[in-house]
């Protein structure tokens, strides 16, 4: 999806709509983030992995990456030294 397709399926919806991103695992997380990131296509991802990943090649193309997470997770686990 570009830009431009984007922001013409934004301005069909009500302005108080909620855009979210897929969680890691189950459900979906506001986005907190725009990144730009440079991609370009990766020929070996399997179904699992994303179809592009993030190159420094002169032929990436610039995109921008949509980061969310969850900021109220009911496992809050700290990491403790043993």
């Amino acid at each position: 999806m570009t830009a431009s397709e984007l922001i013409q399926h934004l301005h069909t919806l009500p302005p108080d709509t909620r855009i979210v991103v897929r969680g890691y695992e189950h459900g979906y997380n506001d986005i907190l983030n725009l990144k730009a990131v440079k991609i370009k296509l990766n020929p070996n991802a399997y179904r699992w992995v994303g179809e592009y990943e993030v190159s420094t090649d002169a032929d990436a193309i610039g995109a921008i990456d949509l980061l969310g997470e969850n900021q109220h997770p009911k496992d809050d686990l700290k990491w403790k030294k043993i």
